[in-house]
């Protein structure tokens, strides 16, 4: 117990901590389906304002140049609310012999306290352990039981767990018992990795059934490039694709996300079994918001953009 805490009695950061995904998970678990909006405005106001009408943000750091700081204020005001945040990493264009670029990115999130990480462009089976070996602290030292024995390498787990240790903000500024910090982060933290290419899709069977993720993310616009059929998210090569991703999520117990900035599409494969949507942003929906009350007020026809 630290010294704040025998004084004025438990924080309530301390129960906080990981509630927001709790109910995140238990959301799942209860079969609903889950809606989250990307934050592309720097000012956390949009953080604020749209926590209270959704399941989770998204905050994508492969594309939109948010800072590490910005980001960590956005997810300061999230938790605030209550609402859990999910952080886009940036991944490669390409990933050749042992190049693995995105292990800094997610330690970045991690530690400004993200609930969820995203990687995009992952191709290979041993990709995804290293990622799952990246979200997690390594074994042996201060642990509990059973793990404060050292983690050996195995067949199953080349890598060592290797998540960094600097959680100042995930521990509640040191208010958080190390041993029950270490023990929560590594249960609680929600890993997915977005199939969007074709060597992906090759090893679909291999990447789904690696343990330690949760979530295969169907990234349907790279996706649909790298069939052949480029932004075409309903021709047949790509319906087949999501529909093997879906069952292989399903065959490995793993949860399926839709990242997209189409409604009809998301319904769709809601219907398909679909849990988790990340669906447009705050941007993209003041535009829309604005242009059809423009359109309205005139009297001319709203026309989707």
């Amino acid at each position: 117990m630290s010294r704040c805490e025998s004084q004025l009695g438990p924080h309530r950061g301390s129960r906080q901590q990981f509630e927001a995904l709790k109910e995140f998970r238990a959301k799942l678990e209860r079969g609903e389906t889950l809606i989250g909006i990307g934050i592309q405005l720097s000012d956390p106001t949009s953080t604020d304002a749209l926590a209270d009408c959704v399941d989770f943000l998204w905050y994508d750091m492969e594309h939109i140049p948010m800072s590490p700081t910005e980001l960590k204020v956005h997810m300061m005001v999230a938790h605030g609310k209550g609402c859990p945040c999910m952080v886009r990493v940036p991944g490669p264009n390409r990933v050749d012999g042992i190049a693995l670029p995105w292990g800094m990115f997610i330690k970045h999130a991690l530690d400004a306290n993200a609930d969820m990480v995203a990687v995009p462009q992952v191709r290979t089976a041993a990709e995804v352990r290293s990622i799952v070996a990246d979200c997690r602290y390594p074994h042996g030292g201060f642990r509990n039981a059973p793990y404060d024995k050292a983690q050996p390498r195995t067949v199953d787990m080349p890598n060592r767990f290797s998540r960094g240790f600097g959680p100042t903000i995930p521990m509640n500024y040191g208010r958080i018992p190390m041993p029950e910090y270490l023990d929560a982060a590594d249960k609680n933290i929600f890993v997915g990795v977005m199939i969007e290419t074709q060597e992906a899709m090759d090893n679909l069977e291999e990447i789904a059934a690696v343990p330690g993720f949760d979530c295969l993310i169907l990234g349907a616009n790279d996706l649909s490039a790298a069939l052949g059929v480029p932004y075409q998210n309903e021709h047949p090569k790509v319906v087949e694709a999501t529909d093997r991703i879906i069952a292989a999520a399903k065959k490995n117990g793993k949860r399926i996300m839709f990242s997209t900035r189409n409604p009809d599409m998301a319904k769709k494969l809601a219907a398909k079994g679909v849990q988790i949507h990340h669906i447009g942003h705050d941007v993209l929906a003041a535009v829309g918001f604005q242009t059809k009350l423009v359109a309205e007020m005139k009297g001319g026809p709203y026309i989707p953009r």
